[in-house]
């Protein structure tokens, strides 16, 4: 699937304490004998984008995300990270990766050298996410779901720097209506509809898998060349596809069928709907464009 590197800069520092977060002073001592001893370190993200050819991007300039850091040398997971979860962060022109801290007192993000972290990130940014939530994060249909992890950062010095590879976890769609070149009918004006999709869904932090809620028909997508981003299901997925053609051709009137495959985040498929001839028959062939490449074949009926 199609990966996205950033390397966003802080421009900001803010800094934290580490406790140790027992309930009783004996597990508070326990647990501190336990923690190395270090030294503050300051936190720097760095993005870049990368496509299925291996090239360099920037992020988008304004993208925002949460970014999530797990301290797991006190035993912290994405649910019970209580000391930094859901920083927010845009991407600047550079490709950067500023923080956007909106409490004067908090100033850098400050780790400790020798204490382990795992850092995990996510968009579209959701305002107001807690570490207990992170596992049901609102998704929805029509946007691109980026997710992250980089596990096992142990700061060594007073700057320590984080590579974020993002992934896709949307899958993108578009359809084209052509004519059949052998029997070459009359498809002016022809319109489209596509429905089949997931209005809403989740996403787990800590796995990056997405959950679909429910089927909405009401979805439609109804333009021809444009992609369209989609949650996908884990399995075989079924996409209704109609065509009309008005009245006033050979071959007006309204052609059906439906996709049915198995559409991957961070792909994006191409589909042709091809008007074969007056009876109302439709060929679909299928491939990947940009995100990543595969192909496929169907037909359908009226």
């Amino acid at each position: 699937m199609k990966r996205i590197t950033w390397l966003g800069t802080t421009t900001a520092a803010v800094a934290v304490v580490l406790a140790a977060g027992m309930s009783s002073c004996a597990k508070e001592k326990a647990l501190a004998d336990l923690l190395p001893e270090g030294e503050p370190c300051r936190l720097m993200l760095q993005a870049k984008t990368i496509d299925t050819k291996v090239n360099a991007e920037r992020l988008s300039e304004g993208t925002v995300v949460g970014v999530h850091i797990v301290d797991r040398t006190s035993e912290e997971t994405t649910t019970t990270a209580q000391k930094w979860p859901n920083l927010k962060h845009i991407a600047n022109a550079q490709g950067g990766l500023d923080y956007q801290n909106e409490d004067p007192s908090g100033l850098p993000i400050i780790l400790t050298t020798g204490y382990l972290y795992d850092v995990y990130s996510y968009s579209p940014y959701v305002e107001g996410l807690t570490a207990e939530g992170s596992s049901q994060i609102a998704v929805g249909h029509g946007v691109d779901v980026l997710w992250a992890k980089t596990g096992d950062q142990k700061p060594n010095d007073k700057t320590h720097t984080v590579d974020l590879e993002f992934e896709h976890k949307a899958a993108k769609v578009e359809f084209q209506v052509v004519a059949d070149a052998a029997s070459e009918p009359d498809i002016t004006g022809a319109t489209i509809k596509v429905t089949g999709f997931y209005k809403d869904g989740t996403l787990d932090l800590a796995t990056g898998k997405i959950t679909p809620g429910m089927k909405d028909e009401t979805i439609e997508l109804n333009q021809m060349g444009q992609a369209i981003c989609f949650l996908p299901l884990e399995g075989e997925m079924e996409l209704k596809v109609q065509v009309t053609v008005p009245e006033g051709s050979a071959n007006a009137g309204t052609y059906v069928g439906s996709v049915k495959r198995t559409f991957l985040p961070g792909t994006s498929t191409e589909i042709k709907v091809t008007v074969i001839d007056r009876n109302s028959e439709l060929g679909l062939t299928a491939g990947l464009v940009p995100w990543e490449e595969k192909t496929g074949n169907m037909d359908v009926n009226n």
